[in-house]
């Protein structure tokens, strides 16, 4: 004669091992789709970098001639 606890022990390990399973499938597809969108969004990194240096740029240059007045969003 079996003993029932270690039958549902042995179901409930299986059912928790089947769904460690899954959820390690899950966050292997979510890493890969993240991996994705970081690729397609290097463009505009590069791109706000830019803009962010740009506006450095016109601000020291508009300060070292004299010529910066204050803006509204100051």
């Amino acid at each position: 004669m079996e003993n029932p606890h270690e039958e549902r022990q042995a179901m409930l390990l299986s059912r928790i091992i089947k769904n460690a399973d899954k959820l390690h499938e899950a966050i292997i597809e979510m890493n890969k789709a993240v991996a994705e969108i970081n690729t397609a969004n290097e463009d505009i990194v590069i791109a706000s970098e830019l803009f962010a240096n740009y506006r450095r740029n016109v601000a020291y240059n508009l300060t070292a001639t004299g010529t910066k007045e204050t803006s509204l969003s100051e």
